[in-house]
């Protein structure tokens, strides 16, 4: 059976105009400052540690998504979470749309049944089609839902890219001088 939450936390956090995006932005920041988040990164350690903290494991399913569609989805069970990605994309694009749906994840957003049996058995064959006709109305998210799960998956990102990469590379002993004073005058010590 899917778990069908119908999250009512924009009304108390979000209002109009710039005051509610602050607010947005301060609850989207507080959720992924509960995150685990893997250093360094891989997305499928993020959905396994999330899994095991939410107590149901994170599945995640490339899909040849149809045109037009929705590039992701995320699919909640009794026993796991799925998270449907479009796999004809770019290896950064596909981290965004998972980000993105672990957004909605996190936020516990909802999903309203829509109709058609026989398309969800031909993207989803081996899961039960009404667990997935429940999830697919996730294109009719508010736009603040949108929002929110996109402002997560951007802080995510942000959060693992502030991290100092690490210096994999080795420099003569004659150009060293060279390399720190260049690296100091970036600030990168």
């Amino acid at each position: 059976m899917t778990h069908v939450v119908v999250s009512t936390w924009q009304e108390k956090v979000v209002g109009s105009g710039a005051m509610g995006m602050k607010r947005l932005r301060q609850h989207c920041a507080a959720l992924v400052n509960e995150v685990d988040v893997p250093d360094p990164f891989d997305v499928r350690e993020l959905c396994a540690r999330l899994g095991a903290a939410r107590g149901k494991p994170i599945h995640l399913l490339p899909q040849a998504m149809p045109a037009g569609g929705p590039c992701g989805l995320w699919v909640s069970t009794d026993n796991a979470e799925y998270i449907v990605y479009e796999e004809r994309t770019s290896a950064p694009h596909r981290e965004h749309i998972i980000l993105h749906e672990i957004g909605h994840l996190l936020s516990d957003h909802g999903a309203v049944p829509v109709p058609g049996e026989d398309s969800t058995r031909m993207v989803f064959p081996s899961l039960d089609p009404q667990t997935v006709q429940r999830v697919l109305s996730r294109t009719h998210y508010t736009a603040v839902e949108e929002r929110q799960a996109e402002l997560i998956a951007s802080l995510l990102l942000e959060r693992v890219s502030r991290r100092a990469p690490e210096s994999r590379w080795t420099v003569s002993r004659e150009d060293a001088g060279a390399v720190e004073r260049i690296r100091r005058s970036l600030g990168n010590t």
